[in-house]
């Protein structure tokens, strides 16, 4: 895509929770959990037709053409992430504008989707309400209004 391309996309951001005390306790372990963290994130990324911009430490953003998808990876994500050895992500996502460039995406979409990110809980999916709406047709997904 050229510089400066915008898009409108649904934005996801996830972290491992605690990573860094994490790093302080077991070294060896947590750089175990963030390995099945990306691993996660790339195969269950791939499934749902989105694409991962940039990996930070211990979190990664993605985006996605589909609010749909997004939320469907990101419930597939945090399934995985129950099984053993666990690994506590929260999840944020948004819908918005992003510009590409060089660097990888920008834009107020992508800034809210990491404030809402940083309020979910381990094991959490928090959307905003654009995506929400969006899930409106479809009944398979519950979602639950935190006011």
């Amino acid at each position: 895509m050229p510089n400066g391309t915008r898009i409108l996309a649904s934005i996801m951001f996830a972290d491992i929770v605690g990573y860094t005390a994490m790093m302080q306790e077991n070294e060896s372990q947590a750089k175990e959990l963030r390995d099945r963290f990306r691993k996660t994130l790339e195969q269950k990324t791939l499934e749902h037709n989105g694409t991962i911009i940039q990996y930070y430490g211990d979190g990664c953003l993605c985006i996605y053409g589909s609010a749909v998808e997004s939320v469907k990876s990101a419930i597939s994500i945090q399934e995985n992430f129950l099984d053993n050895p666990q690994v506590p992500v929260r999840v944020g996502l948004h819908i918005g504008d992003v510009v590409y460039d060089d660097d990888g995406v920008y834009g107020d979409g992508v800034n809210l989707a990491s404030r809402i990110e940083s309020l979910s809980i381990p094991g959490g999916i928090l959307l905003s309400d654009k995506i929400n709406d969006e899930l409106i047709s479809h009944p398979d997904i519950d979602t639950l209004s935190m006011g």
